[in-house]
């Protein structure tokens, strides 16, 4: 009896060690994905908004991380969330957010859309402002549904000036996650 209750319980054992490496395999292999992703996202950033005379960037945008919305299925939901760092000591005009915001999604959406990941929506975030010791910038965010970042590629005619208005008409609905001008959100950075 006793050497039954011993061989049941090492089964146990051996099933709980086996489930153990599978999640530690599955999430090794998700983060290994994540980080191949996020180097892909980057250069085609740095490829398609250069710094240099002209513009506000001291660097490129950065993927500063992707978040996972929705772990519980095989392709989970995720909001690709972009820095972007402007050398500006006041708040840009929406004019200029819009046309990096639509370069962005230029930029990363088609990456997304070929690897098939399901995105929730886009976070394009801007900091601005003094930035030091005792003062701390000011970081504000334009979110993007998916639908409105395949307009950008899909229609010939709907730019910057048309995202604005799409993205600014969807911030009054409590059904989208699209949103004009908020403030970012606290988090890891990648």
């Amino acid at each position: 009896m006793t050497g039954g209750l011993v061989a049941g319980i090492g089964v146990g054992v051996a099933l709980l060690i086996g489930i153990g490496l599978v999640l530690f395999a599955r999430h090794r292999r998700q983060t290994h994905s994540r980080c191949a992703l996020v180097d892909e996202l980057d250069a085609r950033l740095a490829e398609r908004l250069p710094t240099g005379t002209a513009s506000h960037l001291e660097q490129s945008p950065t993927v500063r991380h992707i978040a996972v919305v929705d772990s519980e299925t095989e392709t989970p939901l995720v909001v690709p969330i972009v820095r972007v760092d402007l050398e500006t000591t006041d708040a840009p005009g929406m004019k200029l957010v819009l046309e990096y915001v639509a370069a962005v999604l230029e930029a990363i959406h088609p990456v997304l859309d070929g690897r098939e990941e399901r995105v929730d929506h886009y976070d394009v975030e801007f900091t601005f402002g003094p930035d030091g010791l005792f003062v701390e910038g000011e970081c504000r965010r334009v979110s993007v549904a998916p639908e409105l970042a395949a307009r950008l590629l899909e229609q010939e005619r709907y730019g910057a000036f048309e995202l604005w208005r799409a993205v600014k008409d969807a911030d009054r609905s409590d059904d989208t996650p699209t949103t004009l001008w908020g403030h970012c959100r606290r988090g890891r950075s990648r």
